[in-house]
């Protein structure tokens, strides 16, 4: 039987933590909300919806914790989509899937690191500026208005893990009256 590396190392905290008299109760896991946060999303496009103009709708969030966290498997959903995944219907319109970062060997997003998520496309794909990995979801124009899908109006962006059960982050605007929302 194979013990993989993280349960050998979990393992190994809980004997120190032992050693030094602290409970293994006392030990808990980083719950999703703590590491990944929603700082901006891009709700409206300037102008009437067209194809040209989808990354103007947009969801970037920080690794707020102080470890790096693995974001394959993510999940970047509209109020829609997001619903199906966690009735375990889950549906590729209005849904990004972190796979992979440009620049990156890993899907490892280090503290303070932000990943944006537009809705559009770029020429030569995803990309790394900075601090920032930019993914293009090249949102199917099936889905939504020429590949737009939050909602103007009302509609909530969500950062979940693949089971979309657990959440890492959302953000919900009820109004149209701007072009982006911040918490």
């Amino acid at each position: 039987m194979r013990i993989s590396k993280s349960a050998s190392l979990l393992a190994a905290v809980f004997v120190a933590l032992a050693l030094f008299g602290v409970p293994a109760s006392a030990v808990s896991a980083v719950a999703p909300g703590d590491v990944l946060r929603i700082v901006e999303v891009g709700t409206d496009a300037m102008g009437a919806d067209s194809y040209a103009n989808r990354n103007r709708e947009f969801v970037k969030f920080q690794n707020v914790s102080s470890a790096p966290v693995d974001v394959a498997g993510v999940l970047v959903e509209d109020n829609w989509a997001h619903s199906r995944t966690v009735a375990g219907d889950a549906h590729t319109c209005n849904t990004y899937k972190i796979v992979d970062l440009p620049s990156n060997a890993t899907t490892m997003v280090q503290p303070g690191e932000y990943v944006t998520v537009f809705n559009g496309s770029r020429w030569g794909g995803n990309r790394k500026v900075g601090a920032e990995y930019q993914l293009f979801a090249n949102s199917d124009t099936d889905c939504g208005t020429f590949g737009q899908f939050y909602n103007n109006d009302a509609d909530t962006a969500w950062v979940t893990k693949a089971n979309g059960t657990d959440v890492y982050s959302s953000k919900s605007w009820d109004w149209n009256g701007g072009y982006t929302v911040k918490p």
